[in-house]
């Protein structure tokens, strides 16, 4: 173990001494983590934000999608094929690209089952009790195989194998990695990969394309895949979904966590100590503080310490007085307080060190001290930062200690291994002292790299959202209407090439759209505007490619414009998709044409403009060619149209080869709406609204508004742990997402997308989804603190087809049957806290607060069959409960019937066997702060 610890630890050093030149990664030409649908036959249509230069397709056709796991396989001929829009290379390969699986296995695989394999010569797949990768080469004829194999990776979780093909001069060399870490790399130094002349550049994902191997398919699961091209040396930086793990934290202890009676360090949630330290004559005053009493310390007895070691910890000044131990790492050296300076003691030496003046955060002060041993014979002491190095020669004991016979505050401790050399700063550790500090109530807030959970909890109790999105939440069901030139093509993707005059609706009737709409529930409407093939539902100043250019109503048709007064007629809001991406723009040369991102007047007048003379307001904004075309058309369906109170943006590419891309002026789109229309939530590639991951229409069980964040390099909001984690808000996902890079938490709540039909535009063949179907929806959405939002399409009349308007009806039936008046409105509310009756009075401004946990007793007027509960927290205070019960009074007292996580705007709570009661009791058990619970109801 220790010899193949070095042999990767050798690896990686090398590896990075190789990268230092390396060049960043091309765009990605495939990123899905399979939250779309397999919507026309075999062929994948990608989810919103999802990356796809190309086209995806399933094998056998029992593939199939779960928003969990992702696309599910059951080995065999199973499997899923990816065919880029612009091959990888051809022949011999001869260009360097990366590609990374995230995959889960079931526990029994077949022979040589595949994980991932590109042209019939490059896999990554199982060999037995080994996972095998490598490629292979032919030369003058004759084939050989370059192979690397190491142990499989458990079954039933999921692992990240990711595979970086670098040509090099003469040949060429594949990188592995494995949940992280770096395993051998396979080498030819005379030849590179050559493509099955029969498979060509296509590429397997869970299942092989080499025409002789197509029954290798993979059991388990595939959750994302990531290919991306890339020049020069490979960087591991370069990697995404296996970042390289070149150090690992044995303890990172910021004393958020309690000391038991025997001394051993019990640790907080995000704290890593295993074993656990102990120690002696402390105490825990408070999160993140730990008080010395000068009569003991803290000693950890480590194992398995390979490579680099690093101890660290940060104490208060009133620490360092002559004679207390700082750090004393496994009996090799020791940082020391001495009479005037701290002493590094090492190798039979005492070398004097420069404190230097302390830290000050929040008005704490500190000192940062850490030792490091690289490869047995170096010792370098951190003294706020700065290193002093020396070599030594002694015999490790294993052991750590901290801070022998100090007195004053302790705000951590740590230890790690590394490869290479020693941090220069104290990484574990380089957040503390855990301070929270005075916190402003805010819809975004900063995390700082390696942040204390107490900060981001703390944190997350103090978001608020903004006016426009507390508006937006208590909306809870929204519709979204695709309707455009592939209503008649029957493509769900346009080629922007069609004729206009192929929009022919022979009998548009948005009035019934608005009534069908309104009376199934609907608050607000999203009419796609424009679609990815780039026609236009509206005469704009900017294009050919409307309806201006087709026949309909003589050209002077404006569906937009029916719509909106249809909706407004109705009671429902209004909202424009209008997609980022553009096929028609890519063919008139204006989408990815590599223009400057340039200041740009908006509106931009063209020649004959109508609107010359009028006092227009106009803005300078950075954009490209095609950015400055959609900011033109925002402003045209911005301030013409009358009040919009949503922009919906995904974040979908054109179809366009794998070296053309657009990077989108989401900042300049985003001012340009707050400035003409600062009512509308901009959603879901936008800072209001998120996607929820999928196109399913499933939130998560515990789906929280306060999420981790980071920003693309377009300026648009992204989620830190990826859309596809399953779990997004909760402790455990804030110190996921600060470790995976989060640069905010943000309030961010999600909307869940699904069409009630197979596709999103209207298809005569397919059929509405089932009563059944759409209740099941409806409660994992809307009863999961998200907002529905359904696709209905209209027909190529230019109406609701009449069995998706039947079978709307049949749903809201459906709910009102399930749902019938609330029995919680004639109760009697008695409870802890204060203002009880306010959670029933029906005001979602009002709310029964209490301290973050407690009781609410519902006294029912009489007894009655208690089927669902519904709760709701009134959003404008945040969302802080995190966990809590149900209960209802029998003759044997309180039964509990129902557990529950996040709240939020709505959950709705099923219990498993419908139960006769007089009273129900909601019992708040976890909670970030106060909470105000402004609605239950009872069923």
């Amino acid at each position: 173990m220790r010899a193949a610890v070095a042999l990767l630890a050798a690896a990686l050093v090398a590896s990075a001494l190789t990268t230092v030149q390396a060049q960043a990664a091309d765009p990605d030409v495939l990123d899905v983590s399979f939250g779309g649908s397999f919507s026309s036959g075999n062929t994948y249509t990608a989810a919103t934000g999802e990356v796809m230069g190309g086209t995806v397709t399933r094998r056998s056709g029992a593939e199939s999608l779960d928003p969990a796991r992702g696309v599910v396989l059951g080995g065999g001929a199973d499997g899923v094929r990816f065919q880029p829009s612009t091959a990888l290379s051809g022949g011999d390969v001869q260009r360097s690209f990366l590609i990374e699986t995230a995959f889960t296995p079931d526990a029994a695989q077949g022979s040589l089952a595949t994980i991932t394999a590109i042209g019939g010569a490059i896999f990554g797949r199982y060999n037995g009790t080994n996972l095998q990768y490598g490629f292979s080469v032919e030369s003058g004829g004759e084939w050989r195989d370059v192979v690397q194999t190491v142990p499989v990776p458990s079954a039933g979780e999921q692992h990240v194998l990711a595979l970086a093909y670098e040509v090099t001069s003469g040949g060429a060399t594949l990188h592995a990695f494995l949940d992280g870490q770096q395993l051998p790399a396979a080498v030819s130094t005379d030849g590179t990969a050559t493509w099955h002349p029969d498979a060509g550049a296509d590429i397997g994902i869970g299942n092989e394309v080499h025409p002789s191997a197509l029954q290798r398919g993979l059991d388990g699961s595939i959750r994302q895949v990531r290919l991306a091209t890339f020049s020069g040396a490979f960087n591991p930086a370069d990697l995404r979904l296996a970042k390289p793990v070149v150090s690992t934290s044995k303890v990172a202890v910021g004393f958020e966590g309690a000391i038991g009676a025997d001394g051993n360090y019990q640790p907080a949630l995000g704290e890593k100590a295993d074993p656990v330290p102990v120690v002696t004559g402390g105490v825990v005053t408070e999160p993140g503080r730990l008080r010395l009493s000068g009569k003991g310390g803290i000693s950890w007895q480590g194992s398995q310490l390979d490579g680099g070691v690093l101890a660290e910890t940060v104490v208060s000044p009133d620490v360092l007085r002559p004679g207390v131990v700082l750090i004393d790492l496994l009996g090799l050296a020791q940082l020391v307080v001495g009479a005037k300076d701290i002493e590094l003691k090492a190798g039979g030496e005492s070398i004097p060190l420069e404190l230097g003046a302390p830290a000050v955060k929040e008005g704490v002060r500190y000192h940062r001290f850490g030792l490091a041993i690289e490869n047995g014979d170096t010792v370098t002491a951190l003294v706020n930062g700065t290193p002093v190095s020396r070599t030594i020669s002694s015999q490790a004991n294993g052991q750590v200690r901290w801070l022998d016979g100090a007195r004053g505050m302790a705000y951590g401790i740590g230890v790690s291994t590394f490869l290479g050399k020693p941090p220069v700063d104290a990484q574990a550790l380089q957040s503390l002292p855990c301070v929270i500090g005075k916190l402003s109530l805010a819809r975004t807030m900063p995390v700082a790299e390696g942040e204390c959970a107490t900060s981001l909890v703390a944190k997350a109790a103090a978001m608020r959202p903004d006016a426009r999105q507390v508006a937006w939440q208590r909306m809870e069901q929204t519709a979204f209407l695709h309707f455009g030139v592939n209503t008649f093509t029957g493509l769900e993707w346009g080629h922007g090439d069609e004729d206009p005059n192929l929009f022919q609706p022979t009998g548009l009737d948005t009035d019934q759209w608005a009534r069908t709409l309104r009376d199934s529930g609907f608050k607000l409407a999203i009419l796609t505007v424009k679609h990815h093939d780039g026609f236009l539902l509206y005469p704009s100043r900017y294009s050919k490619h409307s309806v201006a250019s087709s026949s309909w109503q003589d050209g002077q048709g404006d569906v937009v414009r029916a719509f909106v007064t249809s909706m407004r007629k109705y009671g429902v809001k209004v909202g424009f998709y209008l997609s980022p991406a553009d096929e028609n723009q890519y063919l008139d040369g204006v989408y990815a044409n590599g223009s400057a991102h340039t200041p740009r007047t908006i509106p931009t007048l063209v020649p004959d403009d109508d609107r010359v003379g009028q006092d227009l307001p106009q803005y300078t904004l950075t954009a490209s060619d095609y950015g400055a075309y959609m900011l033109n058309q925002l402003y045209e369906l911005l301030t013409e149209y009358g009040p919009v109170d949503e922009v919906w943006f995904d974040g979908a590419q054109g179809r366009i080869p794998p070296d053309k891309v657009e990077t989108y002026d989401f900042p300049s789109w985003y001012t340009l709406i707050r400035e003409l229309a600062p009512q509308a939530t901009i959603a879901v590639s936008g800072p209001d609204v998120r996607w929820v991951g999928n196109e399913s229409g499933l939130a998560r069980p515990d789906e929280y508004s306060v999420v981790p964040t980071i920003t693309k390099p377009n300026g648009a909001p992204e989620y830190a742990l990826g859309y596809a984690a399953a779990d997004q808000g909760s402790r455990k996902a804030l110190l996921a997402g600060r470790d995976a890079g989060a640069t905010e938490l943000a309030w961010w709540p999600a909307e869940s997308d699904v069409s009630i039909r197979e596709g999103w535009f209207h298809h005569p063949e397919q059929e509405p989804k089932t009563v059944a179907q759409l209740t099941d929806i409806y409660y994992k959405s809307v009863g999961r603190n998200s907002v529905l939002l359904l696709n209905i399409p209209p027909d190529r009349q230019g109406r609701f087809d009449e069995r998706d308007v039947t079978r709307l009806a049949e749903w809201r039936a459906q709910l009102a049957a399930d749902m019938p008046d609330d029995l919680a409105r004639q109760a009697r509310a008695t409870g802890d806290g204060v203002i009880p009756q306010a959670a029933i009075d029906g005001n979602p401004d009002t709310s029964w607060r209490n301290p973050g946990t407690g009781a609410l007793t519902l006294t029912l007027p009489e007894p009655a069959t208690v089927r669902r509960v519904s709760l709701g927290e009134d959003i404008r205070y945040g969302q802080q409960i995190e966990a809590g019960v149900v209960e209802v009074r029998t003759g044997e007292g309180w039964q509990q019937v129902a557990t529950f996580g996040a709240v939020g705007q709505r959950r709705i709570l099923a219990l498993e066997t419908p139960v006769e009661t007089s009273a129900v009791r909601v019992r708040i058990t976890g909670s970030r702060a106060k909470v105000r619970l402004a609605t239950v109801s009872v069923f």
